[in-house]
């Protein structure tokens, strides 16, 4: 949540997402084709295929050095607003804009070529973000010492298990210099010492100055997490607040629970891996 005169991280106004079900973009069948040749529009076909808004509207800002969660129920549109911001995906209406470079940990192993060992892609991400080597090489041993996959450096990527993958994959977003920080729900992958250790980092890279919107349905690393959260619901914007307000809204009105009942979800949550 951004207060008047902060620097903005992150700024989205009237963003919109539609697809089109079944249908490849830009695709028509054979009969369509021919009616637009023949200019036959008086028998034109209806659209065969139904669209969906995934969002709609969509209106909020984050400062700079703030974490903001991102909560909703499956299909709610959390994944395709990371995906905008990290220009994977473009809007159907609206803007998203980004002032300083991204580093996305969005699904694991976004961003490697599967062909190239593990410091080969520490590499390509860096110099993605415009980073010169003599730089890369600076980070490039805290990256092998926190993934903690280091005997495995040298071997293509498309051999490693989804937990080497996101080992170094995380390492890499937060060690190289990404000023703002995408991450959904991919910690959920690793086991818990790791996933307390990411938590520590993204800590440690929030206190530096950096931004970052964090994706999850374990409310305790919300709670831990972020200064503010959004909640979404079938791509419309529900709730732009405080976090325990965010995450008070979320569980009695999807979840629910009754009001006040957050403790009970966060000592349920506690119990699992954070």
């Amino acid at each position: 949540m951004m207060t008047l005169g902060e620097a903005p991280a992150v700024r989205v106004r009237g963003l919109g997402k539609q697809y089109q079900i079944g249908a490849a973009p830009g695709s028509s069948n054979l009969y369509e084709r021919i009616g637009a040749f023949l200019g036959q529009k008086s028998r034109a076909p209806r659209d065969p295929h139904p669209t969906i808004w995934a969002l709609r509207d969509i209106d909020f800002a984050l400062s700079r050095g703030q974490v903001m969660g991102i909560l909703g129920r499956n299909g709610s549109g959390k994944s395709t607003l990371m995906k905008i911001l990290a220009r994977i995906t473009a809007p159907t209406e609206g803007v998203a804009e980004i002032y300083g470079r991204v580093g996305a940990l969005l699904e694991v192993g976004t961003g490697f070529h599967p062909e190239l060992t593990g410091r080969e892609n520490i590499a390509l991400s860096g110099a993605i973000l415009g980073m010169d080597r003599h730089d890369i090489a600076k980070v490039q041993d805290q990256i092998i010492e926190f993934s903690e996959i280091g005997k495995f450096l040298d071997t293509p990527v498309k051999y490693y298990s989804s937990g080497m993958f996101l080992r170094l994959a995380f390492s890499v977003s937060i060690h190289l210099e990404a000023e703002i920080l995408l991450v959904d729900e991919v910690l959920a992958v690793g086991d818990a010492a790791f996933q307390l250790k990411c938590q520590q980092r993204i800590r440690q890279a929030v206190s530096e100055g950096r931004t970052a919107l964090f994706v999850s349905h374990n409310l305790v690393s919300i709670a831990a997490l972020c200064d503010s959260a959004i909640v979404l619901d079938q791509g419309v914007l529900r709730f732009n607040g405080p976090t325990a307000e965010a995450i008070d809204v979320y569980t009695r009105e999807f979840l629910g629970m009754p009001s006040g009942a957050r403790g009970v979800v966060t000592v349920a949550a506690a119990s699992a891996p954070v």
